[in-house]
């Protein structure tokens, strides 16, 4: 499920580091899970930073990528999304993602039919490394069942926001139970999405 995305140009973002300084991301760079991708969070609304793909938590004694994905199902069953759901919340921006079908044996490229950047819900973390103290601010994305167009291609899509949305999500004030239901009852509609067949490609596992 969305293992692989575009950053794309990004030429309207400055990313503000965690030493205060600005600078302007890498153009059209590829990111998978472990990658830097640009993200706001409810912390710091007003700036976009840089997070590692792939949430690690306090309990994690080394950096991995396995919790890149939490299904909005689960966000209040699973002990790690729960304790972050109502606390810390971020928006994940992207161009285009891209998904394996197995059965078809294609690889197919997703973005938005009006050309506009993926706004993707998102829960964040800091994890600190206890043998350097370097802290490594990490996140992962929400998924939700398909809209009809992603349900040709795969069983999961991410929890995409419109960006008028974004306040939302990042409002402190908003529960864990009442974020939920507002991604569910908001998913992203098929004719917002452009997906293409990805001609040349190496087949993914």
């Amino acid at each position: 499920m969305c293992g692989r995305v575009l950053i794309g140009e990004n030429k309207d973002i400055i990313i503000t580091g965690r030493d205060g300084r600005q600078f302007t991301p890498k153009p059209n760079s590829s990111g998978n899970p472990g990658s830097m991708l640009p993200v706001v969070t409810d912390a710091m609304p007003g700036k976009v930073q840089q997070f590692r793909w792939g949430l690690l938590t306090i309990d994690d004694d080394k950096i991995h990528s396995k919790h890149k994905h939490a299904r909005v199902e689960n966000l209040h069953n699973v002990g790690l999304w729960r304790q972050l759901l109502g606390k810390k919340h971020c928006v994940i921006r992207i161009q285009a993602f891209f998904e394996y079908n197995k059965l078809q044996e294609k690889l197919y490229r997703i973005e938005r039919a009006d050309g506009k950047p993926f706004y993707i819900a998102g829960l964040w973390d800091i994890w600190i490394d206890i043998q350097t103290n370097v802290l490594l601010p990490t996140f992962a994305m929400i998924t939700l069942p398909p809209n009809r167009a992603m349900s040709e291609i795969h069983d999961r899509m991410p929890a995409i926001l419109e960006r008028s949305q974004i306040k939302t999500w990042l409002n402190q004030s908003l529960s864990g139970p009442e974020r939920g239901a507002f991604l569910r009852d908001n998913p992203c509609l098929s004719e917002v999405l452009k997906i293409t067949v990805e001609k040349d490609h190496k087949k993914e596992n």
